[in-house]
């Protein structure tokens, strides 16, 4: 069972770790640890995945959904009751919006619904990448401007508030005829957006102050994001310069392993273990 979603569906492999390992560390980074539903709801995910294309599938998902849709709603209704539009105050509420819009694109997956008359591949690859690409990145995000709010992280946050956004306009634009030109240009400039976050990592590697082991997971989270922003840019380049290895199947398991494991796990990993250095050096 197992096996077989390995070879056919990689993409689904990729946000069962997300939901197993990814959110519940950016959970904790963005000041939301989870609950134990929250491990109720992701166990239901994992086992819908491997009873895919069950009728039950969906209904086992649904309470992944759920859970992020309140804390989604939650966060956001306390970001317009108390006014607190700070960056990044509206970061962490996007960067919880994306976890939610991965959910509901794993939800349509297991219900075999194709929204915008995309393909099951394409529609089970968006809920990874906004499970990645747009929870996870927005998270490294906001912990580099909680760490450090110089204007380059600020310019990160704002990108991060508009890259997943257009990539998505880009990507549908493309799949209703229209000139892949928007997907082209969004998918260089969330690229760009990757590697400033890498190069951002890589400093932090060379800051002596900060904790060793985070610091190693940095860099190694900062490669592996490099790896996977460039495979992401060849792709948004396919009309223009086509390569024969630059195709779906291939991205879902180099680029998206790269991004999730390696980028995802290790960087998450690294800010987890600074900050809770950073809790028992405020203790002392």
């Amino acid at each position: 069972m197992f096996t077989e979603l390995i070879y056919t569906h990689w993409e689904a492999v990729l946000v069962m770790f997300a939901a197993t390992f990814l959110v519940p560390k950016g959970l904790h980074i963005l000041g939301l640890p989870q609950s134990p539903w929250y491990w109720l709801a992701a166990g239901g995910l994992c086992i819908a995945y491997l009873i895919f294309p069950a009728k039950i599938a969906p209904l086992l998902a649904l309470p992944y959904l759920l859970v992020a849709a309140w804390l989604t709603l939650t966060e956001g209704l306390n970001l317009l009751i108390f006014k607190r539009f700070t960056l990044p105050a509206v970061l962490r509420v996007f960067a919880l919006s994306y976890w939610l819009t991965g959910a509901v694109w794993t939800v349509c997956f297991l219900a075999g619904f194709r929204p915008l008359g995309f393909d099951p591949v394409i529609v089970g690859l968006t809920a990874a990448h906004f499970h990645v690409a747009g929870f996870v990145l927005s998270t490294v995000i906001y912990a580099l401007l909680e760490a450090r709010p110089t204007l380059l992280t600020q310019l990160l946050a704002t990108a991060a508030l508009l890259g997943m956004p257009l990539v998505a306009l880009g990507i549908t634009l493309t799949q209703w005829g229209f000139s892949p030109a928007v997907e082209g240009f969004s998918s260089l400039l969330f690229a760009a957006m990757a590697l400033t976050v890498a190069t951002r990592q890589i400093g932090n590697f060379n800051q002596k102050k900060l904790p060793h082991r985070a610091r190693w997971y940095w860099l190694g989270g900062a490669v592996c994001l490099l790896g996977g922003g460039l495979l992401a840019a060849l792709y948004a380049l396919r009309f223009q310069w086509p390569l024969a290895w630059i195709n779906i199947h291939n991205l879902k398991i180099w680029h998206g392993t790269l991004n999730a494991i390696g980028f995802g796990w290790l960087s998450l990993q690294g800010w987890q273990i600074s900050r809770s250095m950073d809790a028992q050096i405020s203790k002392l």
